[in-house]
């Protein structure tokens, strides 16, 4: 394709709904849409810094839809200091993954977003070690414990800047399509019958919430992506790991992607 203008791609937080994210990237390598810059939060920044350092879709889908085992196990790291999961594990694998790369290593620029937990700011992390910068940025509060990165401690960017077009605009992108995977309006497993579980009801109220606040951070898309996954959302967490969900959310992304492949072929001529 005959691409003129520079196009940044924002891969949004939302755990393993993040695997939506490389059907995305897959479809638009298909369609030999070069992607300039790449910023991301949470799953997004994993997905997303794979994908800056290797350009390699195959490897990407196989350490995001299988070596479901590895990361189980990698969970399995139990702290009751700052969170239920202290993280060594999972810096581990990680580095077994992305190794000891640094974001001057990446073939596609890279940035990801992080919390600054004591400053309550957003941190983009631009330089240095990747995998400490992706540890921060996916670290839910409560959850992972917070993420020492020089002298400062860190939680899910996810809290401030979900879905960061804003950050791949300022890298010098004209074209930004962005990958939003909080949409509480397609949620098909809340009802009525839920109303009296007090978790069930605190869940769904931290859906709407983020829902609401990745939608206030739009503002520099051209292009959204909302993934429908109504049929995929109950029990996530649980499916992903018996591997019933993996593939189909890649498929997902794949789908939506075709949706608008040709209005985003026209906008970067």
């Amino acid at each position: 394709m005959s691409q003129q203008k520079k196009f940044g791609l924002a891969l949004g937080s939302g755990g393993p709904k993040g695997l939506v994210h490389v059907g995305v990237i897959k479809e638009l390598v298909k369609n030999d849409i070069r992607i300039d810059f790449i910023a991301g939060t949470s799953i997004g920044a994993w997905v997303g810094a794979h994908y800056a350092l290797f350009q390699d879709v195959k490897s990407l889908e196989e350490i995001t839809v299988g070596r479901r085992k590895e990361k189980f196990f990698a969970l399995l790291d139990v702290t009751l200091k700052g969170g239920l999961i202290y993280g060594d594990k999972v810096r581990k694998i990680l580095t077994g993954w992305l190794n000891d790369s640094k974001f001057s290593d990446t073939k596609i620029p890279f940035r990801c977003v992080a919390t600054d937990l004591i400053a309550g700011k957003e941190k983009i992390f631009s330089r240095g070690l990747i995998v400490p910068a992706i540890q921060a940025s996916m670290a839910v509060p409560s959850l992972f414990r917070p993420v020492l990165v020089d002298n400062s401690y860190y939680v899910d960017g996810g809290l401030i800047n979900p879905v960061p077009d804003d950050v791949v605009r300022k890298m010098g992108a004209d074209v930004v399509l962005a990958i939003n995977l909080d949409n509480c309006q397609t949620k098909k497993g809340f009802n009525l019958k839920n109303i009296s579980s007090i978790s069930r009801v605190a869940n769904r109220s931290m859906e709407i919430l983020r829902h609401h606040l990745a939608e206030a951070t739009l503002s520099n898309s051209d292009f959204v992506i909302r993934p429908q996954m109504k049929d995929v959302e109950i029990s996530i967490w649980k499916d992903y790991f018996l591997g019933k969900y993996g593939p189909e959310l890649v498929r997902i992304g794949e789908r939506e992607t075709r949706k608008i492949i040709n209005d985003l072929k026209k906008a970067l001529k």
